[in-house]
Order: structure tokens, then C-alpha cells, then sequence
């Protein structure tokens, strides 16, 4: 098959021609390729897609096209005008072209894929580009894949932050719980970051949501019960349990440093004994909180506490649910540890969000697991320094975007 042929192949075009393939002399194997509109042929007028007589022709410009077996391919071509009655005097639609960009739609595919998979400078020595370039391309098909995507079924959303940097830098991403997509990541954990996504959902959209669970960030709950008034609002249970271990943990803390003088190696080490789940103890830590279980020790209560506050979570009726919590709020509020009792309300405090899990049993467990995923592609490219790229590159990779349409199968 002639080089022309591979070309016109990989292009798709019905209205142009290869007019002559040349290869640089003083650059390593570039190829270059010449195209030419067939005679006689109307071209596409890129406003309206009717189809005109020429009325003008531009200067000679370049595109860079998907290298052919590892030689860099340049296509050069004057796009032709026409005057359309509706739309004016507009430069023709050229189907391997997306504006003016240098770069063929092909491989703006191509480096747009390949970007999902690994650090963009890994990708642009890979096809011989540069940074600017495959970044170009992954901004592309964000953008065509956020124009193209359809929210119609999104129906549970989990919503929390993410650190992009040190010094309290965050980031609210917002996820839909049954695809496990990323919907939005946008800078700050302010109630104007979730108001600008709800915007951008259409009234119709917002209507069909009929769960939100988050974290008891008051900016968050604001936003969502005045923006969505028949979601219900589940607060997450994960974020719960960690308020809950961090209150067991300050009792042992606390009572660490009073014994510090007399028996100062008691509750060394013995953080995870009581913070993991019983059957995730080791034998040896079983054998351990065994011992210290026997001893009078205020942790001990707060460790039956936290074993207690498990059964919430197996009642299937929401009405014996509030009954146990409240029964619960009364042994933490009456146990004489401090932590203890500011978790218990807490508790109060948000009872009816949290009980809100009866209605519509909803965690973010998914989304913690999504934020993983995200520092990690964070990691491989050693961070963004700024907030745009951060999102542009979390929303390639995680947002189930509409992938571009290729004209050719490259991989």
C-alpha cells in the first residue's frame, strides 16, 4: 500500500486528493504531505455544513499527523473560503482539522488516550511532541467530552475534598455513586464551588437526584438542602467511624499521659488494638487487649463505646435505629470521658442526617477509594501547579468522558 493511500485512510477524506509526499532533508525522516481539494468539488462551509463554491484560498498552513512507524508525518494543505449566505465568509470544514489546532484530530486522539495511561512528558517523548502538544490534545477531548456527555440518570451523588498540594490546599470532587465517575473537581471546599456545579446541571437535571452523601461540612449541607430539597442527604458513615476513632484514640492519649509516670510502658504501642476491628486483630493483640480488657481502665470503656455505636448500622428500621442512637447518646454522655461525649453530640447535633442512612442506605466508601485513584495520578505526574490542569487531568481520567471518534483504529 502506497504512503498516499495510508494517508487518505487514516484521514477519511472524500474531497481532497495527496497531492505529493516529500520527505525534509535536515530533519530526521519527516515526512511531508501535501493535500489538495479534488477538482470540480464543493466544500463544506464550517458554519452550517452547507455545501459552497469556493470563493477564496488562505495561506499554505501545517498539521502534525500520527507518526508512521515512528516517522514524524507534517500534512500541508491552503484551506479554501466560501461565502455563505448565512454565516458569511467562513473558512471551510476540514475533517481532519478541530479549529486551529496544529495537530490532526487523529493524533489529538491518539495523545488524548495515551495521556489517560501515563504522564503527559512521558507521552509526548513517546510520539516525539511536546508537552504543550499532548496537553493541547488532552484539553480537546475534555472539552468535546464535556459537551458531549449525558448526565440523564445520575441519581446518587457523593461529594468530598481532596488535598492538591500542602498548606490546606483542596479540592471538592463530586462523584456519581453508581458509575463511580467523576462528575466535577473544582478548586476550594466552599458552598460557591458546589453552587457553580448545580448550576451547570439545568434545573431538570437537579430534579432527578434523590440522594447526596457527604461528609458534616456545614458549607456542603447548606448548598444541598436549599439547591436539592428532595434529595436526602445522608451523611457518610465512613467520615463518622473516623470522628468516632479519633474520640477513642484522644481517651487513650489522654490516659497514656497520666500513667506516664507510674507505668509508663502499659499503653505503649497499643493504638491499633483498639481502633482495628476485632477480627482483624492478630493473635498477639488479642492476647494483649485481653489483658489490658481486665484492668480498670477508662480506654476500655471508650473501646465497649465504639464496639456499641456498630449495631446503629444493622437495624433495618430507621425508627428502632433512632432508638438505639439515642439510647447510645446516653452511655457516651454518661461515661466521664470528654471525647467521648463530644462525639455522643455530635451525634444529636446531626441525628436526622445520620439517620437519613435508614432511608437510603448510601456511603462514600467508593469515593475514598475514587480519591486514591486521584493522588495516585497525581503522584505519577509529580503534582500540577495549578488548580485548571489539576481538574482538566482528573475529569480525562476519571470522568467516563465520551472518548473522541477516530477515523482509523490506532491501537
Amino acid at each position: 500500500m502506497l504512503i498516499e493511500s495510508l494517508v487518505l485512510e487514516t484521514l477519511a477524506v472524500k474531497d481532497h486528493r495527496v497531492e505529493f509526499v516529500d520527505r525534509l532533508e535536515g530533519n530526521p525522516g519527516k515526512l511531508v504531505v501535501g493535500l489538495e481539494r479534488r477538482r470540480n468539488r464543493k466544500v463544506v462551509c464550517s458554519g452550517c455544513g452547507r455545501r459552497l463554491w469556493v470563493y477564496d484560498r488562505l495561506p499554505v498552513r501545517v498539521w502534525h499527523h500520527v507518526p508512521l512507524w515512528g516517522i514524524p508525518v507534517d500534512l500541508l494543505y491552503r484551506p479554501c473560503r466560501v461565502q455563505c449566505p448565512e454565516c458569511g465568509v467562513k473558512v471551510e470544514a476540514l475533517p481532519w482539522s478541530n479549529g486551529k489546532s496544529v495537530l490532526t484530530k487523529p493524533l489529538i486522539g491518539l495523545l488524548a488516550h495515551f495521556g489517560k495511561l501515563l504522564p503527559l512528558e512521558a507521552v509526548a517523548r513517546l510520539y516525539g511532541v511536546s508537552w504543550a502538544a499532548v496537553g493541547s490534545a488532552v484539553k480537546q477531548a475534555v472539552a468535546s467530552g464535556l459537551t458531549h456527555r449525558d448526565l440523564r440518570g445520575t441519581l446518587y451523588l457523593g461529594i468530598d475534598e481532596i488535598s492538591r498540594r500542602k498548606g490546606h490546599i483542596y479540592h471538592t470532587q463530586i462523584y456519581d455513586l453508581e458509575s463511580k465517575h467523576l462528575l466535577e473537581s473544582m478548586e476550594g471546599r466552599k458552598a460557591e464551588s458546589l453552587e457553580k456545579f448545580l448550576d451547570s446541571l439545568g434545573e431538570a437535571r437537579r430534579k432527578e437526584i434523590r440522594a447526596v452523601c457527604c461528609d458534616m461540612w456545614d458549607p456542603y449541607v447548606e448548598v444541598i438542602k436549599r439547591r436539592l430539597p428532595q434529595a436526602v442527604l445522608v451523611f457518610d458513615k465512613f467520615h463518622l467511624i473516623r470522628h468516632l476513632l479519633e474520640a477513642v484514640n484522644q481517651v487513650r492519649k489522654q490516659e497514656a499521659a497520666q500513667l506516664k509516670s507510674s507505668h509508663p510502658e502499659l499503653l505503649k504501642g497499643s493504638q491499633y488494638l483498639f481502633l482495628k476491628n476485632p477480627w482483624n486483630l492478630t493473635p498477639k493483640q488479642q492476647q494483649r487487649l485481653g489483658m489490658l480488657e481486665k484492668l480498670n481502665l477508662k480506654i476500655n470503656r471508650a473501646y465497649v463505646l465504639k464496639e456499641l455505636f456498630r449495631e446503629f448500622y444493622q437495624y433495618a428500621a430507621k425508627g428502632w435505629a433512632a432508638r438505639y442512637l439515642r439510647k447510645w447518646f446516653w452511655w457516651a454522655t454518661h461515661s466521664r470521658l470528654k471525647p467521648m461525649r463530644d462525639f455522643a453530640w455530635l451525634l444529636r447535633n446531626h441525628e436526622a442526617f445520620i439517620l437519613s442512612w435508614h432511608d437510603c442506605p448510601i456511603s462514600n466508601g467508593a469515593v475514598e477509594g475514587l480519591n486514591n485513584v486521584a493522588k495516585a495520578i497525581s503522584h505519577r505526574s509529580h503534582g500540577f501547579r495549578s488548580a485548571s490542569w489539576f481538574r482538566t487531568i482528573l475529569l480525562h481520567c476519571m470522568g467516563g468522558l465520551p472518548a473522541l471518534e477516530f477515523t482509523h483504529k490506532f491501537f
